[in-house]
This record gives C-alpha cells, structure tokens and sequence, in this order.
C-alpha cells in the first residue's frame, strides 16, 4: 500500500510541476512584445550640396582625408577653397594632419583651380622673412 501511495504522490506532484512550468512558457510567450519604434529615414542634410567634387583630384587628400573633409561639410573644391588652413587643421585634428602639411601640399590653391576660382595664396601671405 505504501508504494502505491508513493506512485500516486510522484506522478501528482510530476503532474503539478509539468503544469506549471507550461503555464510559465505560455506566459513569457503570450507576454507582450515592445515592438521596436519604425526607423525613420534621416532627412537629407539641407546644408549638404547636392553634387560633390571628387576631392581625391588633389595632390595630398586621400580617401581618408575626403571622409573627414566630408565629415566637416566640405563637398566641393569652392567649399575647400573658402577654408582657413590653420582652422581646417584644428578641424581635422582626428586624421593628425596640420596646418603646415595643408600649406605645403597646397590643398586650398588647388582647390581654388579645381573650382575656377581666383588664387589667393595663403601659404606666402604675410612676410615670413624669406620674401625679397
């Protein structure tokens, strides 16, 4: 008599757990999802110009130097020519290029002739000493 009774009791009690751990699976699966919010699509820039100049055309910017002159909202070689060296420098100190390197490379000269612009060279503007 006792091992019966103790058959009974385990398959009640394996009955009991069996029920409740369905119950706990139908609550996480019926548990309502946070659906994610719609991902909007970003509205184009309205400062970004419409068409780009290829700014790899210039001796010294590379791709690298392109996505960061990008970054800065600097698309066109008219964009590039308008710059001040030292604080494009300071801009894009992320790429490590200086103000020195951007002189002697030209960047801005080329880019005024690229864009058709009259050239202003800032890189002997000033007396530096070494002008007769």
């Amino acid at each position: 008599m006792r091992r019966v009774f103790r058959l009974i009791l385990v398959l009640m009690l394996g009955y009991y757990i069996t029920e409740w751990w369905f119950n706990q699976r139908e609550k996480q699966v019926a548990a309502p999802v946070d659906p994610a919010p719609p991902v909007k699509p970003a509205p184009p820039h309205s400062t970004a110009p419409r068409s780009s100049d290829p700014l790899t055309d210039i001796d010294g910017i590379g791709p690298a130097y392109e996505r960061a002159l990008n970054a800065l909202g600097i698309h066109t070689f008219a964009q590039l020519a308008a710059q001040n060296a030292d604080e494009l420098a300071t801009s894009l100190s992320s790429v490590r290029v200086t103000a020195v390197r951007i002189k002697r490379d030209q960047w801005l000269e080329q880019a005024a002739a690229h864009a058709n612009l009259p050239v202003s060279s800032s890189r002997w503007s000033g007396n530096d000493g070494n002008s007769a």
